[in-house]
């Protein structure tokens, strides 16, 4: 469902806030003086996130309005390709844009909001995850994953902070601000250093051809990785050696940081971190893969 002149999606009625849903879009002619604040969220970058109420609703509100800082044309082209990417991809493990007004006075986008943590504060907090649940939750982003590139985009910035775990398991992933459409010249790589270097894929600064969807399969690798080891697979004094070490550095053995990693596991994350794409499996064969892996982990 694509923007219309106005920088707004069209509508429909408001849905439920629980895990998992798969939401449509809610009304967009509500400007966020209607909204009632009823908790500051957090800032991300040049956004503030607000929880808020829709009109009528006494309770602590179950949307956030993404509001953008500053009215800077930069600003307002972040929130219309979250915007214009959400609308066009429909996942349950991927949060979708409610509403958008992305040429008003107050630029800002309306998204659901979502109870629990980051897997970056639970990878601060424990180190490492139990392996059933680290194939649990990457196996819901990549399936959200799958569905972006089967609509044509790619996310760009799968990280820790940006998948949202819940209480009861579901995760999501957020943040499609920095999301491109594949095949595309918005996916020609310059040259320079991406803005996250520690989950970046090498091509995505080593490269002057066209990033694909498997920088993402990398990024997600990544994350992988971490989870089940509690560290990044390279660590480095600046990013550009850290980058240097994505592009010609083998990643230590899965296995000889975690032994009771089974050799199924290190492959597929071996596979996943490969540095060149083309050895990258797509990411459908990624969801079956680690479904596959998890079924045989809780049996274990």
């Amino acid at each position: 469902m694509p923007l219309d002149r106005s920088g707004r999606l069209s509508s429909t009625s408001a849905p439920s806030c629980s895990p998992g849903t798969q939401y449509s879009v809610v009304n967009t002619s509500i400007s966020t003086s209607l909204w009632r604040p009823t908790r500051y969220v957090a800032i991300r970058g040049p956004f503030e996130l607000i929880r808020a109420a829709a009109p009528g609703d006494l309770g602590p509100g179950c949307y956030v309005l993404k509001i953008a800082k500053s009215n800077s044309d930069i600003t307002r082209a972040l929130l219309r390709r979250e915007a214009l990417g959400a609308s066009q991809v429909s996942h349950s493990s991927l949060i979708p844009v409610l509403a958008a007004e992305c040429y008003a006075p107050l630029s800002h986008l309306v998204l659901p909001y979502l109870e629990g943590i980051t897997l970056r504060r639970l990878l601060d907090s424990s180190q490492r995850l139990p392996i059933s649940y680290s194939l649990c939750v990457v196996r819901q982003i990549a399936a959200a994953l799958a569905g972006l590139h089967s609509a044509g985009w790619l996310h760009g910035q799968v990280r820790p902070e940006h998948i949202i775990l819940s209480p009861h398991g579901h995760a999501t992933l957020i943040d499609l601000s920095q999301a491109r459409r594949l095949e595309s010249s918005e996916c020609d790589a310059s040259g320079a250093l991406p803005d996250s270097t520690a989950y970046a894929a090498p091509e995505t600064a080593f490269s002057r051809g066209r990033i694909t969807a498997a920088a993402d399969t990398y990024s997600l690798g990544i994350v992988l990785y971490e989870s089940l080891t509690g560290q990044p697979p390279f660590q480095a004094s600046s990013p550009r050696e850290l980058m240097h070490s994505h592009f010609h550095v083998v990643p230590p053995d899965l296995r000889e940081l975690r032994t009771d990693v089974s050799l199924e596991v290190a492959e597929l994350c071996r596979r996943l971190l490969a540095k060149e794409p083309l050895r990258r499996p797509a990411m459908s064969q990624v969801v079956r893969w680690l479904a596959e892996l998890e079924i045989i982990e809780l049996a274990s």
